[in-house]
């Protein structure tokens, strides 16, 4: 027969640690998601041009990348001529847009105004050209 006092006796809280895990994994997911969503346009490799007189720019929110055979790249995704002049009549729509041109050493000169050209069709007059900073 039990004893009247052991009814009385709550069970003693415990601490459930999965749960707590479980949550920090998912906080770590997001913040590392998040950082690599930062890093604007790793997957192409450039060997920019060098200028003495280059100028750190503000955060430009279109960063256009032009590889040595000539391709055009916005957000990791390869573009054709059309397609980006379409991008950025979208990207104009919503707001004032600056927008960086990176070209590779071995881009044409050619290719680079094809480029600048497009964006000044689509309404945009505020281009950059990065570049590094040659000493």
């Amino acid at each position: 027969m039990r004893k009247r006092r052991d009814f009385m006796e709550r069970e003693k809280p415990r601490l459930e640690i999965v749960p707590m895990i479980d949550i920090m994994m998912f906080l770590l997911v997001f913040f590392v998601m998040i950082v690599l969503k930062m890093i604007p346009d790793s997957g192409v490799t450039l060997s920019l041009p060098g200028a003495s007189t280059a100028q750190q720019l503000p955060h430009t929110q279109v960063v256009i990348v032009i590889d040595q055979a000539g391709n055009m790249h916005v957000k990791d995704q390869v573009m054709s001529a059309d397609a980006l002049e379409t991008y950025l009549q979208g990207v104009k729509a919503t707001n004032d847009t600056d927008v960086v041109v990176a070209g590779d050493k071995g881009t044409s000169l050619q290719q680079l105004m094809n480029v600048m050209d497009l964006t000044r069709k689509a309404g945009i007059t505020n281009i950059g050209i990065a570049t590094n900073n040659a000493q």
